[in-house]
């Protein structure tokens, strides 16, 4: 029972210390296998205003993955809000089978979920590496600080560079367990670069050690192509 105690109150402590940081906002993230994840985001974007708009989004778009998936077609629709009160709102107007034929005939559904950022960025979509990991409790905190950190000093040495960190939210046992990390780069080429100087003993490649160290695990990484296909009037 004592051990019990300790590790629900170093959660409630982490935690604290997090929700009293955490920028606002919210996401929702739809995952599809697409059958033809260009042609998707097309149709999409061509009906953009009567996809998005009844969900009051401040922002939407795709992401698709470019590099280690999960399997064929792996792509998934984001939305942003600016309240998970408005993002929960959104989930009970949208229903994803009440689409265009045309549109439920491109992908397959296979799950959704709701993020609570805990670390700001800037909502500026391109190519990210995306790692799911898993953070204990009492080094939350700091690993969030050791985001700061390393966002700041990528930018430093002359890079367009931004770090999201978020916390699903009914995910299921998808996302369960995990936090969603998103180093966003402009372009391929960019990632490659900062791949380069790593290896090479960049400044800020100690940082990013610094960083990784305070993790538990690595679940998953990709990288993704990500787009902003609508933005509310």
């Amino acid at each position: 029972m004592k051990k019990i105690l300790i590790l629900i109150t170093s959660l409630a402590i982490s935690f604290g210390a997090i929700a009293q940081q955490a920028p606002e906002g919210s996401f929702t993230s739809f995952h599809v296998k697409a059958k033809n994840p260009n042609e998707y985001t097309e149709f999409l974007r061509a009906n953009a205003e009567q996809i998005f708009a009844g969900q009051n989004p401040s922002a939407a778009g795709v992401c698709i993955t470019a590099s280690g998936n999960n399997y064929p077609g792996e792509m998934f629709v984001w939305s942003a809000y600016p309240t998970v009160e408005a993002a929960f709102a959104a989930s009970e107007v949208y229903d994803p089978y009440a689409v265009p034929k045309r549109l439920e005939s491109m992908r397959d559904i296979v799950y959704s979920s709701t993020w609570k950022p805990i670390k700001g960025f800037k909502l500026d979509p391109g190519y990210e590496r995306v790692t799911r990991v898993k953070v204990s409790p009492e080094n939350l905190a700091a690993y969030v600080q050791a985001g700061v950190e390393l966002e700041s000093a990528i930018q430093d040495a002359g890079h367009d560079f931004n770090l999201g960190i978020m916390t699903p939210l009914g995910g299921g046992v998808y996302e369960t367990g995990t936090y969603l990390v998103r180093g966003i780069s402009r372009n391929g080429s960019e990632v490659g670069k900062l791949v380069d100087e790593y290896f090479a003993g960049a400044e800020w490649g100690r940082v990013y050690d610094a960083f990784v160290a305070l993790s538990d695990e690595i679940v998953n990484d990709t990288y993704e192509r990500c787009e902003q296909i609508y933005t509310a009037e």
